[in-house]
């Protein structure tokens, strides 16, 4: 079969490729061995998102009375079986839409494990497929730690933590950033005793450092035992307990313990190629995410710039756009620009330079700073927690960094890449008008702390 494109795996960086090139009249392949939508939809965002969401409701239900509303029982009670039902029920239906989206657009699904031969040509099964371009999408899977065993029920990574059907008493997540966070935000909600580890000396240390402090400060408050600079040593699971020793030396006895530390990128079926990796198995791209092979493009978590599968899409869309010659331009790779947002209790969302960034770069910046805690919307909301945060540069005014720890901090990150992107000064970003009462009047009260730093 030839095609003009063949993408291999159908995540959100894949399927955006397909369906662009597919529109633009291209006769496209689109290969997935798994389900439609990768790991976001099936193992990843979608799931724990939905998961999240349910432990959101559960927290806001434990204190709906203080809002004059009265059910005939003042305490919920969480339904496990309810919640994986409604969490299949959303996944399915995104399979449907996925894949009614493709066809539309005139992709060609194709179900199989794909080989890449060479630069031209992939297997599937018994069928050779050839193409002008191929596009490496196929993800990764969770990196696990030392000493973690596979056949073993009670160790979790983000795929078989989809299975479980009720709480374990206890556990251990290794890794202090999104997925850690995250799985570690809802099993407390729900009374599981969580204990969560990290070898860096504060949680989500690749963003500013005060998210992640912050952050831990709010966990070790809802019960979370937060500990820093410490790796899993050893594991005995020998007994129906597993114990785990820690590099400080502190022993733990939990029910569950699962790895969150990162991606095993997916280069297995095509690492005999000659596509250039990294010697952290990385797939080696250039600016237009091209690899050695000027036909060839890779994204994602191949390629481990955008750690995201927002990003990933972005990625597909540059691509897909530099294939057909024109338009890439205007989807700019500037991943410094992008939003990062985490679902944890507080939420938590940044983009933008953090204070570590412009400290290893030897710039000079002050920073503006507002707390939720005078936010009327947050007050009515009952969730005051958190804070605004806005990096300036020093001497140009322009904004080159805002950090949210907070209610809705998700959300309200997505006007700042437009911020950053212009260039806008604080004195320009303050011209625009908010509603109230609104969260996002956290940054209108952050930018307003300029004057108190400028008196004007």
């Amino acid at each position: 079969m030839e095609f003009q494109t063949i993408v291999i795996g159908a995540g959100p960086g894949g399927i955006e490729t397909a369906r662009i090139l597919a529109r633009a009249g291209q006769k496209v392949a689109l290969i997935e061995y798994r389900d439609i939508g990768g790991t976001c939809v099936n193992r990843g965002c979608i799931p724990a998102k939905t998961m999240l969401f349910s432990a959101e409701m559960f927290r806001l239900g434990k204190k709906i009375k203080t809002y004059g509303i009265r059910f005939c029982e003042d305490t919920p009670y969480f339904d496990f079986a309810g919640m994986v039902k409604k969490r299949q029920e959303i996944i399915d239906h995104l399979h449907i839409e996925l894949t009614d989206l493709c066809e539309k657009d005139g992709v060609t699904l194709i179900h199989g494990k794909a080989e890449l031969l060479d630069q031209n040509s992939v297997k599937v099964g018994n069928d050779l497929l050839v193409a002008k371009n191929i596009v490496l999408a196929s993800g990764g899977s969770a990196r696990r730690f030392e000493g973690f065993i596979d056949n073993d029920p009670r160790f979790l990574i983000s795929d078989n933590i989809f299975e479980l059907t009720e709480f374990p008493e206890s556990m251990l997540i290794v890794g202090g950033g999104p997925v850690g966070t995250e799985f570690a935000t809802f099993f407390n909600t729900f009374g599981v005793k969580v204990t969560l580890v990290d070898a860096s000396s504060v949680l989500m240390n690749y963003y500013d450092h005060e998210l992640g402090q912050e952050l831990a400060r709010n966990f070790k408050e809802q019960g979370i035992d937060v500990i820093s600079n410490v790796k899993v040593e050893s594991i005995d699971s020998s007994g129906p307990g597993l114990i785990v020793t820690l590099s400080n030396g502190q022993k733990l006895t939990v029910d569950k313990i699962m790895s969150a530390i990162g991606v095993v990128a997916a280069t297995e079926y095509f690492s005999a190629t000659g596509v250039e990796l990294s010697p952290a198995n990385r797939v080696v791209v250039n600016e237009h995410m091209q690899t050695n092979f000027s036909n060839v493009y890779a994204l994602g978590d191949l390629v481990g710039k955008a750690g995201s599968a927002y990003g990933a899409e972005r990625e597909g869309c540059y691509i897909a756009h530099h294939i057909l010659g024109e338009g890439y331009e205007n989807y700019n790779l500037d991943y410094i620009h992008f939003p990062d947002v985490v679902f944890t209790d507080p939420e938590l969302a940044t983009c933008g330079y953090s204070e570590q960034d412009l400290q290893k770069e030897g710039r000079e910046y002050y920073v503006l700073r507002a707390e939720f805690k005078h936010n009327a919307k947050a007050l009515i909301k009952g969730d005051a927690r958190g804070f605004c945060k806005i990096i300036v540069e020093k001497n140009t005014d322009v904004i080159l960094g805002v950090h949210i720890l907070g209610p809705q901090a998700t959300e309200i990150i997505h006007n700042v890449p437009i911020v950053l992107d212009t260039k806008l000064t604080v004195k320009q970003w303050r011209r625009y008008v908010w509603g109230h009462p609104v969260l996002a009047e956290i940054i209108k009260e952050t930018l307003s702390e300029y004057a108190n730093k400028t008196k004007t």
